[in-house]
């Protein structure tokens, strides 16, 4: 994750308490949405627009990929469409990225129409629309990673298989077993600190602001030191979708506590699964990834050698590699 984004949220804060930017009016704090900026590859479906983006012959088995967050985007993944080894997913795979409902550069909606079931019933309707009668591949990260689970869970019929990039906690008692390690609330923490001081600039009362603060400051490595991230790490995103981040959190949550249950339907597949962990995660990492892999009944787990959560860009041709073994195990449907 960008690690060095706070000057430039102090510059545009004095930019803005001086009336050279209007932070009303789209693309003066954060990138335009699809619904603002026409010129953007998109899809409209399930009353929304997404930021959508396929590579890739179009009759080929299709592989959809599943950004982190809940709310981030796809940018990172887009390292994958790198040859490695002579060869790249999207020359024999129909590859699809996008950003989820209300993240990323998708369409922004109110925290009412951001819920597990509309999420599933987005990619229920992808997976139909891209690969029609066919079972795709789903490769997911992070929460990514929670979400192919969930779908994988609910129609395992429409899934060929599947790679879990260090997804998060696939069930709430997990969740609860691991929070206080998630997020360091330290308050002299670096991260905390800036983040403080710029909502003093900007009130997050409309989704562009909130979108900034977040980019600018919770996306910093110091917010999750038991992730294994490095200040240097080249990590790259558009926009992040902070109400659809709470919103979807919120929607597993009950009295305080996470309740979810992404496995209850895993019994009905024998879909090939692999699980990744990177090496320097103390969180979620090899351990606890581990323990998720008992969720499945056809699975295996691969460490990625010196990484840490964000792997899939800083690591990008590991990452490939451990795919495509993968894919060529699992077959072409």
């Amino acid at each position: 994750m960008h690690t060095r984004l706070f000057p430039l949220a102090a510059t545009l804060g004095v930019a803005l308490l001086a009336g050279c930017l209007d932070p009303s009016q789209a693309g003066h704090l954060v990138p335009k949405t699809v619904d603002q900026d026409p010129a953007l590859p998109q899809v409209a479906f399930n009353g929304s627009r997404f930021h959508f983006q396929a590579f890739g012959p179009t009759d080929a088995p299709v592989i959809i990929m599943l950004h982190g967050g809940p709310g981030s985007d796809h940018r990172g993944l887009l390292r994958l469409r790198q040859a490695v080894d002579g060869r790249r997913l999207e020359d024999r795979w129909r590859v699809v990225y996008w950003d989820q409902r209300g993240a990323g550069l998708s369409q922004r909606h109110d925290a009412a129409e951001l819920t597990m079931a509309r999420y599933d019933a987005d990619l229920d309707w992808l997976v139909d629309h891209v690969s029609p009668g066919r079972p795709v591949w789903l490769v997911g990260h992070s929460w990514g990673g929670m979400y192919a689970t969930a779908y994988l869970s609910n129609h395992p019929e429409k899934v060929a298989g599947a790679v879990l990039l260090e997804p998060g906690p696939l069930t709430g008692a997990l969740f609860e077993e691991v929070r206080d390690g998630i997020v360091n609330l330290d308050v002299f923490a670096e991260w905390l600190n800036d983040y403080t001081w710029a909502t003093r600039i900007l009130s997050p009362d409309d989704h562009a602001r909130a979108d900034f603060l977040q980019l600018t400051a919770l996306l910093s490595p110091d917010a999750q030191p038991g992730f294994g991230g490095r200040p240097d790490d080249d990590t790259v995103y558009w926009r992040f979708g902070v109400v659809a981040n709470q919103a979807i959190q919120a929607d597993g949550m009950a009295g305080g506590k996470g309740v979810w249950d992404f496995t209850t339907g895993l019994a009905q597949t024998q879909a090939p699964v692999r699980l990744v962990a990177s090496s320097r995660n103390e969180v979620i990492g090899e351990a606890f990834q581990r323990r998720q892999l008992g969720f499945f009944s056809n699975a295996d787990l691969v460490v990625i050698d010196d990484s840490g959560h964000e792997f899939p860009q800083t690591h990008p041709a590991a990452t490939l590699r451990v795919i495509f073994e993968h894919l060529d195990a699992g077959g072409r449907q």
